[in-house]
This record gives structure tokens, sequence and C-alpha cells, in this order.
């Protein structure tokens, strides 16, 4: 396999072609970028185009994303009472660090994916229902676009918890 440096001024880490960096720096770049990529955003919102474009974003989002991507169900009135009544049964406590959030802070997600639920009595089953974080919810989202779905069926929430307090 042929392999380069890295392109960090004084990195001798070695990687494949094709790639410009190592993980280190790859990571660190992108870290970087991120933060300066929220800054703007922060600065943008400040002014009244920032604003304007940022309700126009959200409006064509809700208009057209969502129902393409099947979030209508979360706006179901059943699935609102449900969600309130998983919130207050779990007294807004998170279930993986076990901290108690405001009410707008947690997320019901499902510890199976809805997506691989067949019927609707599975997709509102309380006890697939569990109370995240929204920085939980999305690191849990992250994990399961990368695995297969027949992993997914199988995982447990101890395994779910572990892996989100890392």
């Amino acid at each position: 396999m042929r392999l380069h440096r890295c392109a960090e001024i004084g990195c001798r880490e070695l990687i494949k072609i094709g790639l410009d960096y190592c993980d280190k720096h790859y990571q660190l770049r992108m870290n970087s970028y991120h933060d300066r990529l929220k800054q703007s955003d922060d600065l943008s919102a400040r002014t009244l185009r920032g604003q304007h474009d940022k309700l126009e974003y959200n409006r064509n989002y809700n208009e057209v994303v969502r129902p393409e991507l099947g979030h209508e169900f979360y706006q179901t009135k059943q699935w609102e009472r449900i969600s309130e009544y998983i919130k207050q049964r779990d007294m807004y406590t998170s279930s993986v660090d076990g901290r108690v959030y405001g009410k707008g802070d947690l997320i019901v997600d499902h510890l199976v994916p809805r997506r691989l639920l067949k019927t609707s009595a599975e997709q509102y089953d309380m006890s697939n229902l569990w109370l995240l974080t929204r920085s939980q919810h999305r690191h849990k989202t992250a994990i399961e676009t990368k695995m297969s779905d027949e992993k997914l069926k199988h995982i447990s929430r101890d395994w779910w918890i572990k892996v989100l307090k890392d």
C-alpha cells in the first residue's frame, strides 16, 4: 500500500494516498472549522438579515424536508401525549447520565429506531422509549447511521448507556 506524510507541518505520520491529514490533525482541523462556523452563525443570527435567513431555512425545512423524512409522525397528538407521559414517567431525568433537565432539553427517543418497527403499536410501545438530551440523541443517531439494521434490532439499553456515557 502506498503511503505519504500528513500535510500538517512537522507531522511525520504516514497515511494513505488520497487523505491529506492524519486522524489527529484531521480532527483538530474539523473542530476548528465547526467552531468558526458556529461563531459565524451566531454573529449572523444577530442581524435582521441573518434572522430572516434562519427563519426561511426553518420554514422550508419544516414544509419540504421533514415530511419526506417521515417526521410527521412526531407531530401527531398521540405522539405528543405519549412523549409528555414518558417525560413525566421518567421525571425529566436523562436515561444515560441520570441528571434532571428542563422540559425542552430532553427528547423522547426510540431504543430500536422507528424505521425498523413495522406496526404503529410497536412505534408507540413505551418500553422502547427513553429520554435523552439533545447531544446524546445526536450522538446516538450518528452511531445508528453507521450500523446495520439487523444489529440495531438487538442492541440493549445497557449497551447504549455505556456507549453514550463515553
